[in-house]
């Protein structure tokens, strides 16, 4: 089976086991919008942020590394090491730092909702960012719909909960307490998974734990600062906005936050490729996966503000209940910025690639920098309306400031002929939609997007000679 095969097959399947995951991700939150209200939904909108903030700090960017550690490792002894070693390390410090988070909330000025729901969602977190980590080995083994398999069930069995909560009157702790329940069920899963590959255990392997810590702690920087532009908005518009506001600005963010689980699994297939390319100097391929990815990435991209620009406000309606009808503008905006997520974090991944990380520790701080003071000074303004624009600010100056790095150290171009093909067949697509506006919108974003790919194919945007290399096992 051919590496192109592979990746498109690996990606095929987690695509649709995920699309089903997202498909019920999707109706979980329309239930828990429904359960929380507008009001109870802001709390657990800041609980979500404030937590997911302490767990960014236990991160210490192991995933990437412990990816490549074992795509550079040479035999199944040396994959084991590090993962025993890396899962070790993130374990502990992810027990640290959750245990930080509801001590600390007591010392802020959120409401007392917040403060006495935050236990609730600690094990969700816990379990997630052990999930997090060793998802790395199923990129590497290519493998990563058992990854989303474990997803799935998560997803399934909270949906069931969350429909029994909806007909009894199901409260914020509830809500909370079932998700930590059901993210443990989904680590079991994984952990039954990985035996195939590694038996995990503790490892205390100190000498290996000083090299990793070495290797990662730019990667670990970034993380925490990308954590100061990536939740400082909830945080901030939580302290200045009311609860409500709070509600509205969570529902389209956790839409974002759905959306931009696809970069970064698909990218952690494409790293190893990078890394193979970049250590053989073999730089025409190095060149070649980037177009590809690329161009990929610039098709979903289209597809995405297509649809979501067409019927945000509808499909705010439809996914959180008719409370949530400000949400769609705000949905509008937040899609650029998913938009550029997903640019930054295919450029992010070849920085990593290419051991270059270091490079973007500054760049990080000034977008940190940039970001942390717009929320501030804007947000008391403009409310959730400031943290969304502010939000697109800092991802694409991330996006820019990741490019910079690579044509600094590889001088690579991409060839643009795409973006032009996907704006036309967007613009033609959009001609259509509103020639349907009358209909329901859903089948107005469908016929958006049935004219879109089939303008890509007339444009011929998509490479029919790469894809019966995807589609050839040989």
């Amino acid at each position: 089976m051919s590496t192109a095969n592979k990746i498109f097959s690996n990606t095929l399947w987690q695509t649709l086991i995920r699309a089903v995951g997202i498909l019920i991700g999707v109706l979980n939150l329309g239930l828990i919008t429904r359960i929380l209200g507008t009001t109870n939904f802001g709390f657990y909108t800041t609980i979500f942020a404030f937590v997911q903030t302490f767990v960014i700090f236990a991160d210490l960017g192991l995933y990437l590394t412990l990816l490549r550690e074992i795509s550079e490792a040479k035999n199944k002894d040396g994959e084991t090491k590090a993962v025993n070693n890396i899962f070790t390390i993130r374990f502990f410090a992810s027990l640290f730092f959750l245990g930080l988070a509801p001590l600390m909330v007591y010392f802020l000025p959120y409401d007392q909702a917040v403060k006495s729901n935050i236990i609730y969602f600690l094990l969700a977190f816990f379990f997630q960012s052990l999930v997090s980590t060793l998802s790395a080995v199923f990129a590497k083994k290519l493998e990563m719909p058992k990854v989303a398999m474990a997803d799935f069930l998560n997803k399934s069995v909270y949906f069931f909960v969350l429909v029994y909560l909806f007909f009894n009157s199901g409260s914020l702790s509830s809500v909370l307490l079932w998700n930590s329940v059901t993210q443990g069920i989904s680590f079991i899963l994984l952990f039954f998974f990985l035996q195939k590959h590694v038996h995990l255990n503790f490892a205390w392997d100190f000498i290996y734990w000083k090299k990793i810590l070495i290797a990662t702690w730019p990667l670990a920087l970034t993380v925490v600062l990308n954590l100061v532009y990536f939740k400082a908005d909830t945080l901030i518009l939580s302290a200045y906005a009311s609860p409500e506001e709070v509600g509205l600005y969570g529902a389209p963010y956790r839409v974002l936050e759905v959306l931009t689980t696809f970069p970064h699994m698909f990218m952690s297939l494409i790293l190893p490729l990078f890394t193979a390319a970049y250590v053989a100097k073999n730089f025409e391929e190095l060149k070649n996966i980037w177009q590809n990815t690329f161009n990929f990435f610039v098709l979903l991209a289209g597809a995405m503000l297509l649809f979501v620009w067409l019927v945000s406000t509808p499909l705010m309606v439809a996914l959180a209940g008719a409370d949530f009808a400000a949400s769609g503008p705000i949905l509008n905006v937040l899609i650029l910025a998913t938009v550029a997520i997903y640019f930054g974090t295919m450029f992010t991944y070849l920085v990593v690639a290419i051991s270059a990380q270091k490079e973007m520790v500054k760049y990080f701080f000034i977008v940190a920098l940039v970001g942390l003071l717009g929320y501030f000074i804007l947000i008391p303004l403009f409310g959730y309306w400031a943290a969304a624009w502010m939000t697109v600010v800092v991802e694409i100056l991330l996006w820019i400031f990741a490019w910079s790095v690579i044509k600094k150290n590889l001088h690579i171009k991409s060839d643009l002929t795409i973006v032009y093909k996907v704006g036309e067949a967007m613009l033609l697509a959009f001609f259509f939609a509103w020639l349907s506006r009358a209909l329901p919108f859903v089948f107005v974003g469908l016929i958006a997007l049935v004219v879109y790919l089939l303008a890509l194919y007339v444009f011929k945007a998509i490479d029919k000679d790469l894809f019966k290399q995807l589609l050839n096992k040989d």
